[in-house]
């Protein structure tokens, strides 16, 4: 029988009332969502958010990739281990010592060698504040291979829709992340070492204006809505349980509409 997490609403908001002067957010974001087969996919990796209640999509200091680590998982469904292919994208020297290294961000990439889904994740525990209790934080992105890769030919892609991790939260696209168009009406799911996590708050945040969307999952752990105009959005959720903090964020690009019927 399936399991179900209830998180008492009540108990986590005053949590997250606790720890809102320094608790932060951090995202992983393919810069190309559509490779070609045999070339690199490129990805960034943010922390941030602070702002309008942590439902931003600003970026506020950086990640901890000293404490982290980043992997892809392949459409053969191999992890690879993508830690040190990072670099900080931040000016650390001719600055003054008060601004070197902050609000910047990780670039990293990979060798996009087969056809099919690559998501990429990266995993990080941190400590907030006073927090005798690291937060458990996974980020979660997603690239589309193809040797002709045309967003037509990456409808076809499968297997987003499998949880990724164990032991931690995460956010599961019920849809495809590399070919959702405007106005499309798509579902997702937060989940817990695969099991659903239900009467949970999730924000789903625009890039470009940081307009966010506030939902509640259902007893399945899921969330439903009308995606906006073309844009990067992220998707956040916190909660506690069994007394640690779990953070689980998803990014994915929004289409123009196009045309998916085979061309003649």
């Amino acid at each position: 029988m399936k399991k179900f997490i209830s998180i008492n609403v009540a108990v986590v908001f005053i949590l997250l009332l606790s720890i809102t002067a320094f608790a932060h957010n951090g995202w992983i974001e393919s810069n190309n969502p559509i490779v070609e087969q045999g070339q690199k996919a490129y990805v960034s990796l943010y922390l941030g958010n602070h702002s309008d209640q942590h439902t931003s999509y600003r970026i506020d200091r950086k990640w901890g990739i000293q404490d982290s680590k980043m992997v892809v998982k392949t459409p053969s469904n191999q992890e690879v281990n993508m830690t040190d292919e990072f670099y900080d994208m931040g000016e650390v020297s001719e600055v003054d010592d008060d601004r070197a290294g902050l609000n910047n961000f990780y670039n990293g990439s990979f060798t996009a060698e087969e056809e099919g889904l690559y998501t990429v994740i990266a995993k990080g525990d941190f400590k907030y504040g006073e927090q005798e209790e690291a937060t458990v934080r996974t980020a979660k992105a997603f690239v589309g291979v193809s040797k002709n890769p045309t967003l037509r030919q990456m409808s076809e892609l499968s297997d987003y829709d499998e949880p990724q991790v164990s032991k931690r939260a995460e956010i599961v696209p019920l849809f495809n992340p590399v070919t959702v168009q405007s106005g499309d009406y798509v579902t997702a799911q937060l989940m817990y070492d695969g099991e659903p996590v239900e009467d949970q708050e999730v924000a789903v945040i625009q890039r470009s204006t940081s307009k966010d969307l506030q939902l509640v999952t259902d007893l399945n752990g899921k969330i439903a809505w009308e995606v906006g105009e073309a844009d990067y959005y992220l998707i956040r959720a916190e909660f506690e349980l069994d007394g640690t903090e779990y953070e689980a964020t998803m990014t994915f690009v929004v289409n123009e509409e196009f045309n998916q019927e085979e061309p003649e």
